[in-house]
Formats: structure tokens, C-alpha cells, sequence
């Protein structure tokens, strides 16, 4: 038996550049993260639940990375027998990002379904394209687990195509949908410079973490269809997960409009909720549910998990159709 080492550049040199660029964007992450849970202490204890979840399995994610790249390079190092198998480091990866991209989509899909004007129909394909996406990544990761060589790696293929296709349809289509819900309301605030600054950054982010995730994947799959039998492709998805978190992250973060001038007529009291006719009704600062204030049992505000079920108040049909911004007192708005 041949004692030579296969290419260590295809092996282990793609997965030891895959953990640095994920430890770069892992930095990033945990700093948003910090971020958010320091801004908005008042977000509801299911969202904020839901969001340190995601963050500790991706976290799981990149430390299965870590012991992947560890043990190939030091525990088994030159070991050519250990080697020729994909090591528990890689199915634990694939299922922990495969289900943190389900959380982040359906979080997405979620916001965007909570948009007056959102298209049922697309709602359902897109929950079609999540768990299919999910179910792909789990039997992906099930077969490295039954089959962990790596001339076994061709089992993979239906499945890890379907993965990545369905990864990445679900990623465009939740991006187009929201930048165009999101342009839609630009049209209607013009002249509005702190809404329209909070639309053009919502439709910046939602473009750049959208195509990058696609990106990823696509240019993984690639590779993989090209050549099953080296780690380049596996050592492109390690930021995934990453980038995935970090999309969820910016849509929360990016809540706050700029800082007003001294003279701004609202207070730091107040929030904005901007009608149009018919009962349509943006509200940008709020648009994720926060926990009442101690002093204020009656105030009323959004609800992202808890009160999309709930009817929203509609504008008498007999009313000219109209646009107006109105500032609404937390501290005083009486019970509904």
C-alpha cells in the first residue's frame, strides 16, 4: 500500500483558508451581535430568543470547522488512512449551517410576509424552497455520516445539488421580494430624507447579503460538480453560515434612522407610523416586536411574532385616498 500523502493543498490547505475567512466574518458577527442586544433590550424575549439560537448553532458550525482543520493537521497528521475520510467535523458543519440558513430564510420570508401587500402565493413557494433547502443539506450531511470516504463522495451529489439549488432560488427570491416591497415604500415617502435613508439602506443590505450568499454557494457547487474528491468546495461554504447570520443581524441593527437635528419635531419618546390610504401602514422604526415599557401597560407596539395574526385597523373606504406621517406617542396612546 502506497504510504504517499494525497494533495494537501485540495485536503486541508482549502479547509485551513475556509476557517480564516469564517474567523474574520465570525468577528463581525459577534460584534453585531453585541450590538443588538445592547440597543434593543426591548425587543421580545422570543425574537431576542430566537436570534441567540441561531447565533450559538452557528457558532457549533464554526467550531466543528475548527476541529475539522485540526484534526487533519495535527491530531492525524500524515496519517494517509485518516485522511481518505471526511472526519465528524463535516456532517455536524453541513447540518448546523444547513440549519442555521433555515432559521435566517425563514426569518426573511417571515419580514416579508408581514408586508400589507405580500404575495401569498410567493410566500408559500418560498416555505416550499426553505424546507426543501433544509431537507437537502440534512441528507447531505446523513450520507457523509454512513458513507465518510471520500471516493463515497459521488452518493452526495443529487442530494447536495438539490441543497445548494433550492439554498440559493429561496436567497434571490426573498432578496427581490423585499427590495421591492422596500422601493415600493421609497416611492411613496418622497421627500422624506430620514424614511428614504432607512429604504436605501434596507435595499443596499438586502441586495449585498442576498447575492452573497448565492454567490457562495453557487461557486461551491461548481466546484464540487467539477471535482467530488477535494475539500476546495466544503472550504468555501465554511462562511456561509456566517454570512447568513450577519444578513439576520444588519435587518435587525439597521432599525435606527439616522440622528435627528436638535429642533426634529418628534422626541426620542416617539416613534413614526407612516398610513396610507386604505389602511396600509408602514412602520419602519418598529417593525419587530419589543416588550412593553414598565411605565406604559397601555401603549401599544408592533408585533413581528405575536400580533401578525391579528387584524390590522382599515381606512373608511369613503375617504380620498391620502398620505400622511404621524408621530405617535408611546407614552400616550390609549388601548386598543
Amino acid at each position: 500500500m502506497s504510504t504517499t500523502l494525497p494533495p494537501l493543498d485540495s485536503l486541508t490547505g482549502a479547509l485551513l483558508i475556509g476557517t480564516w475567512a469564517s474567523s474574520l466574518l465570525y468577528m463581525a458577527e459577534l460584534l453585531q451581535v453585541i450590538k443588538y442586544f445592547r440597543t434593543y433590550k426591548k425587543d421580545d424575549w422570543k425574537l431576542k430568543s430566537y436570534v441567540a439560537i441561531a447565533f450559538a448553532i452557528d457558532t457549533i458550525s464554526a467550531t466543528a470547522d475548527y476541529a475539522c482543520v485540526y484534526l487533519y493537521t495535527i491530531t492525524h497528521a500524515g496519517d494517509r488512512m485518516y485522511m481518505a475520510k471526511q472526519n465528524w467535523g463535516m456532517p455536524l458543519y453541513i447540518i448546523s449551517t444547513t440549519t442555521v440558513a433555515l432559521m435566517v430564510q425563514s426569518f426573511l420570508a417571515f419580514l416579508y410576509w408581514r408586508f400589507p401587500e405580500k404575495n401569498m402565493i410567493l410566500v408559500c413557494f418560498l416555505s416550499i424552497l426553505i424546507l426543501a433547502a433544509f431537507g437537502g443539506g440534512l441528507a447531505s450531511g446523513l450520507t457523509i455520516v454512513l458513507f465518510p470516504a471520500f471516493k463515497d463522495r459521488s452518493k452526495v451529489r443529487i442530494s447536495g445539488t438539490v441543497w445548494i439549488i433550492t439554498q440559493v432560488s429561496a436567497d434571490l427570491i426573498i432578496a427581490g421580494a423585499l427590495v421591492r416591497e422596500f422601493v415600493k415604500a421609497k416611492s411613496v415617502f418622497k421627500g422624506q430624507r430620514r424614511i428614504n435613508s432607512v429604504l436605501k439602506r434596507l435595499v443596499s443590505q438586502t441586495i449585498q447579503t442576498g447575492t452573497a450568499t448565492a454567490v457562495i454557494a453557487v461557486l461551491a457547487l461548481v466546484v464540487f460538480l467539477y471535482d467530488d474528491e477535494t475539500n476546495i468546495p466544503v472550504g468555501i461554504l465554511y462562511i456561509s453560515g456566517r454570512v447568513y447570520i450577519l444578513t439576520m443581524l444588519i435587518n435587525l441593527n439597521i432599525r435606527e434612522f439616522p440622528r435627528r437635528a436638535p429642533n426634529a419635531g418628534t422626541t426620542s419618546g416617539q416613534r413614526e407610523t407612516v398610513r396610507i390610504a386604505h389602511g396600509t401602514t408602514y412602520n419602519l422604526t418598529e417593525l419587530y416586536p419589543s416588550e412593553p415599557d414598565s411605565n406604559t401597560s397601555g401603549s401599544v407596539k408592533s408585533s413581528l411574532l405575536l400580533s401578525a395574526s391579528q387584524p390590522s385597523a382599515s381606512i373608511s373606504q369613503t375617504q380620498p385616498p391620502e398620505i400622511e406621517m404621524v408621530p405617535i406617542d408611546t407614552k400616550h396612546v390609549p388601548e386598543v
